[in-house]
């Protein structure tokens, strides 16, 4: 989870750093004060595109770092990004007026690419155009998915999907004639062509990532290696003169005493594996590879292997597999190796093994449906929503005329197969007692919008979730006793795991683990936005201000105080 952040010469930040905790941390302050710039600084840790025009006036360059304290889960993750996992992972970002930027994880240099991946296994945040994504009915199946678990289903019916597609093409392209096989043959030609001349290797993804390890901390290696051999060989007091002194005067006197023989054997065994051991280190450094040119030919092999691995829908490492595939298919299309008979049959099975995998996804999507709408029932009561009744409305894909009149393997029925499946989802409510629930989208409030995707966030927080979540604005169309229910739930929310809000409400604020105040001000003719973590009286200002324009300023601390204390009974503090 995130520990500590610190943002320098962004927008109108001159320098900021905040240090967070586990539990439910608040950000308040006026509007305009730059809690919304702390969250695109955030955003910007997490893959966000960086402009010029987010660097202060008069800077060269704005600076973001934070530090991110690392559980194993979490660091089961990074490592599987082929980067150093240990307790804590620093990121540095420099966005730069000329030039491009830099981006740093633990020290070394990376990629915006990588940076987006590490991102999204740090923190989640959800603005106000997650809240949005309820207005689209075509993302509710998207929510339903990831609260049922049900990813390793979906990638086994994509999967599935893609394989009738690919069959499907072929038999296409064999019934549409000599023409439709030869434009067919001309794609896979220029595929092909494309693939040999990157000349992907097997394993090769692998071998680049241990190279780009072995580039990235070369001037370290070197480094220990070197001060290693001056410890062992030739640097002063090193060992292994030292040992060999001991072994002479040993030696002399053997004559003396000659047990002392097993101990001279010792020593001679000792003094050659430590000058074996510092020609190796010797050795070692000499062959190190400080080469960033280097390092930015396997950066950019990289990238060119996992954009085409996209391109083409497989791994990177899948790559060589793919163009024998390609080559493969080339052959049947332009020889006698496949006829229309055998890609017909081809479709028949792919097709068969999609439906299946549609059936027994679209089986655990009303699972969870059932699921969901039975624990929001329990959970919406609790963010102000008593008596609203949530349901999941499922229907068929509908296939068009003309898929209809084809017969196409795609349709069975009334259903039609989807990239995502045989399923069309909406989310229903029925905003009061007695009222027909009706499609979310066309009834919702914006308030009522931010509590649904709130209690969606709740029953969605547990496995496989990250440890920091951020929220923008959760507040939206919200007030009074509604506020204070928004404000238990993230206080729920937050057992176990890191919430970051932004507020402007008191009735939230009140619940908060920690809470900080951003505030803007005028410095030597410039605006400065600062902030600070409060605690006992000043909190109590703070929120008596969030309270202002409604009650008097000491009605205001009463009042302010009064929900501090309901708010602490209510957690048990």
């Amino acid at each position: 989870m995130l520990r500590a952040l610190r943002i320098a010469n962004f927008a109108i930040i001159d320098e900021l750093a905040l240090e967070f905790a586990p539990g439910l941390n608040v950000l308040t302050g006026e509007t305009g004060a730059g809690k919304s710039i702390v969250m695109q600084a955030l955003g910007l840790l997490c893959g966000a595109r960086g402009s010029a025009d987010l660097i202060r006036t008069g800077a060269d360059e704005a600076q973001i770092e934070a530090v991110f304290d690392l559980d194993p889960e979490a660091r089961d993750a990074i490592a599987e990004l082929g980067l150093p996992a240990d307790d804590e992972l620093s990121l540095r970002r420099l966005v730069a007026r000329a030039g491009k930027g830099r981006i740093h994880l633990n020290g070394s240099l990376s990629t915006l690419a990588v940076l987006s991946q590490v991102g999204l296994r740090l923190l989640h945040i959800y603005g106000q155009h997650e809240y949005a994504l309820l207005l689209h009915p075509d993302a509710h199946l998207d929510l339903l998915d990831d609260f049922g678990r049900l990813s390793a289903s979906r990638a086994s019916f994509t999967e599935a999907h893609r394989n009738l597609v690919t069959a499907h093409e072929r038999w296409s392209a064999l019934t549409r004639g000599g023409q439709a096989a030869q434009e067919r043959a001309e794609l896979l030609r220029f595929q092909i062509a494309e693939l040999e001349g990157v000349a992907p290797e097997v394993d090769e993804e692998t071998r680049l990532q241990q190279e780009r390890e072995l580039l990235r901390h070369a001037e370290q290696l070197a480094q220990a290696c070197q001060q290693g051999e001056l410890a062992l060989y030739s640097g002063e007091d090193a060992a292994s003169p030292l040992v060999a002194r001991v072994l002479h005067q040993i030696r002399e006197l053997v004559r003396i005493d000659p047990q002392l023989g097993e101990i001279t054997a010792l020593l001679e065994s000792a003094h050659a594996q430590l000058d074996e051991a510092a020609l190796e280190l010797r050795r070692y450094a000499g062959q190190v590879n400080n080469d960033p040119e280097r390092l930015g030919f396997v950066e950019e092999r990289l990238a060119t292997l996992r954009g085409l691995a996209r391109k083409h829908g497989c791994r990177a490492g899948e790559l060589s597999s793919q163009l024998t595939a390609l080559r493969e298919e080339l052959e049947r299309l332009t020889g006698a190796g496949m006829d229309l008979e055998s890609a017909q049959q081809a479709v028949v099975e792919a097709a068969a093994g999609a439906w299946q995998r549609a059936e027994e996804l679209s089986a655990g999507r009303r699972r969870a449906a059932r699921d969901l709408e039975r624990r929001m029932a329990d959970e919406l009561p609790a963010l102000g929503l008593e008596g609203a009744t949530f349901t999941v409305d499922f229907g068929p894909i509908n296939p068009s005329q003309r898929e209809v009149s084809d017969g196409a393997p795609f349709v069975r029925g009334d259903s039609r197969l989807g990239e995502r499946g045989a399923d069309r989802v909406e989310f229903h409510l029925g905003a009061n007692p007695g009222e027909e629930a009706r499609p979310l989208a066309k009834i919702a409030s914006g308030g009522e919008l931010s509590r649904i995707m709130l209690a969606l966030k709740v029953l969605t927080a547990g496995a496989g979730e990250v440890d920091t979540l951020v929220f923008d604005e959760v507040d939206t169309g919200i007030g009074g006793a509604v506020a204070q229910a928004v404000g238990r739930r993230l206080k729920a929310l937050a057992q176990g795991r890191q919430i970051l809000c932004i507020t402007h409400l008191p009735q939230i604020a009140v619940h908060a683990d920690h809470h900080f105040a951003v505030e803007k001000r005028v410095r030597k003719g410039r605006t400065v936005t600062s902030a600070k973590a409060l605690s006992g009286d000043e909190r109590i200002v703070e929120l008596s201000r969030m309270l202002g324009g409604t009650v008097a300023q000491r009605e205001a601390e009463r009042y302010a105080r009064r929900l501090v204390e309901e708010a602490q009974k209510q957690s048990g503090a």
